[in-house]
């Protein structure tokens, strides 16, 4: 499961923080669909939606009129989370993070 928290969120503009997003930065051969947002299905309502790595964060520019944006995030973020090869990268993010040698 892919968690996110909304930091910020005014008509028209929400910003989340997602540690999933920040943990892609280490994965090696990450397919360009997925670092590019491009498997997402987006309704015409949102207008832009910009992924900050180093920052784990993601803005959604939408027009509050046109779209429920917080029906689209949890839609969005079941299906991702549901997603085989989502569900791979984040296996394989944990296994790795596992082996990772604590320094006290």
């Amino acid at each position: 499961m892919i968690t996110y928290d909304i930091v910020h969120h005014i008509d028209g503009r929400i910003r989340l923080k997602v540690p999933f997003i920040r943990k892609l930065i280490g994965v090696r051969n990450l397919p360009e669909h997925i670092k590019n947002l491009s498997f997402i299905s987006v309704p015409s309502g949102i207008k832009d939606i910009r992924a900050n790595p180093f920052a784990g964060s993601l803005v959604i520019i939408y027009e509050p009129t046109e779209v429920d944006v917080m029906e689209f995030i949890k839609v969005t973020f079941d299906s991702i989370s549901s997603n085989a090869e989502i569900q791979k990268i984040i296996r394989e993010l944990n296994q790795n993070y596992l082996r990772v040698p604590y320094f006290f």
